[in-house]
């Protein structure tokens, strides 16, 4: 099928979507879940990322780390997943393109370790870049010092053809053109120094979906043929007819998804099923296999090293709360294997006030004290009660904690919606670094956050 007839069955195909009005949020949820899993994973992987289909979805509802992996895969996947999320929550809306977008979709997909890779996240390379293509030959794109205006061409030639597509002007292009020809063209340029093609992927997919049509991604068993046309057209004079046909039938299948869970069907791959069981298999392997079990000395390594620092760091951070509530209070609580519940309350402005005189050493002491008392639990809760911008007020709490298992420690979150996250689950051979800690409370953070914003809604 040559590409103008591939383009007319996605439009029939978007009619026939559109005609079954606003989805159920059932639905458009499954929809959206489905999307979001296969572009994070087929995007990223085709960039290097190591993380399986299972550790992206894992990545995806919360979980932090991934064992044996780095945690710069893990953080491209947790902010790619962000950045998709909100194109996909907005969905079909009016779009200009701008260099400050495209920056600030860079910055929210990458993650470097290294203070000067740092650096460069967010801006137009400095140095060149080329890639090695599928005959072994070297193509060069753009030189840094052409990019600013080559960029500044490639948004006015592509906002001129969205302003054409909105004004319904006769002459004005069909909107999957501009969003694959665009595609083309900043692949061409490939402005950063790092993570041209994920930026590519997901400006074309909020052109198109700013159109009204689905994401597409690309396979494993479709990136030399994707790779393929875009070495040929960059490099040899290649027709972009066939590439726009190629991304034409992904598309397509975007949009066979959307049918098949309208229509009631499995939209999961067939093996995904399978995928899960070898991964929960895999995790009781490694269980089962570590050299250390559950143990006193073990446990109170723990928490006199990565507990200190989470508390040290939630109390930080959290109590930036403190001026939203007419009354704080925080408290650790424990249990331990009798089965009993004790818990150490301090007014939070106290505790704040003495922090810098005492802690962490004055927490170190404690446990040190407590060497006979075997932990089932240990973790502090921060409890805002009265809530000033809303009437009537409202309370808000958390309650993060580490619980010891037999072969492994996890450290989990309950909030006042009475939900609770796993963040991190770790043997008992592995502190946690200080960048996991980091994580964990910025996402404690967005978290209340999120049920602010919420219960403020409510009231």
């Amino acid at each position: 099928m040559i590409y103008p007839e591939k383009r007319q069955q996605v439009d029939e195909l978007q009619q026939k979507i559109n005609a079954y009005g606003e989805l159920r949020a059932t639905v458009k949820k499954k929809i959206n879940y489905k999307f979001r899993l296969d572009w994070n994973y087929y995007s990223n992987s085709m960039e290097g990322n190591t993380l399986t289909m299972e550790e992206t979805r894992s990545v995806m509802v919360g979980n932090l780390t991934v064992g044996g992996k780095p945690i710069k895969d893990v953080l491209e996947i947790k902010g790619h997943d962000e950045v998709i999320s909100e194109i996909l929550r907005i969905g079909k809306s009016e779009v200009r393109l701008s260099e400050r977008r495209i920056r600030d979709i860079h910055k929210g997909i990458m993650y470097e370790e290294n203070e000067t890779e740092r650096e460069k996240i967010g801006k137009w390379k400095t140095e060149p870049n080329y890639v090695i293509n599928y005959k072994g030959e070297r193509f060069d794109f753009a030189p840094p010092a052409d990019v600013p205006e080559l960029m500044h061409e490639l948004l006015n030639r592509t906002n001129a053809a969205i302003d054409a597509i909105q004004q319904g002007k006769k002459d004005a292009p069909h909107p999957l053109d501009v969003a694959l020809q665009f595609h083309l063209d900043y692949v061409l340029i490939h402005p950063f120094y790092d993570g041209n093609g994920r930026t590519a992927r997901i400006l074309t997919n909020l052109l198109l979906i700013s159109f009204g049509y689905p994401p597409f991604w690309i396979n494993t068993g479709e990136r030399k043929i994707y790779n393929q046309y875009i070495a040929d057209i960059q490099g040899y004079g290649g027709s972009p007819d066939l590439f726009y046909d190629f991304a034409a039938g992904l598309v397509l299948r975007s949009q066979q998804i959307i049918l098949d869970a309208i229509n009631g069907k499995s939209i999961e791959e067939d093996d995904d099923t399978d995928k899960q069981i070898e991964l929960f298999k895999r995790s009781l392997s490694k269980k089962n296999e570590s050299n250390k079990i559950r143990a006193l000395e073990h446990i109170h390594s723990i928490l006199t090293h990565s507990g200190v620092y989470l508390i040290e760091r939630l109390i930080k951070t959290l109590s930036r709360f403190n001026d939203l509530f007419h009354k704080t209070e925080t408290r650790f609580i424990f249990s331990n294997q009798e089965g009993k519940f004790y818990d150490i309350r301090k007014r939070m402005e106290g505790y704040m006030r003495a922090i810098d005189e005492q802690f962490p050493d004055s927490f170190v002491n404690w446990i040190e004290k407590k060497g006979n008392l075997d932990f089932i639990s240990f973790g502090i809760e921060f409890y805002w009660e009265g809530y000033k911008l809303s009437t009537p007020p409202f309370n808000v709490g958390v309650y993060v904690y580490f619980r010891f298992d037999n072969y492994s420690y996890q450290i989990l979150r309950d909030t006042t919606f009475n939900d609770t996250d796993n963040y991190f689950e770790c043997s008992y051979e592995e502190q946690l670094a200080k960048e996991d800690i980091n994580l964990i409370v910025s996402k404690v953070a967005n978290d209340i956050i999120n049920e602010i914003k919420e219960k403020h809604l409510e009231f």
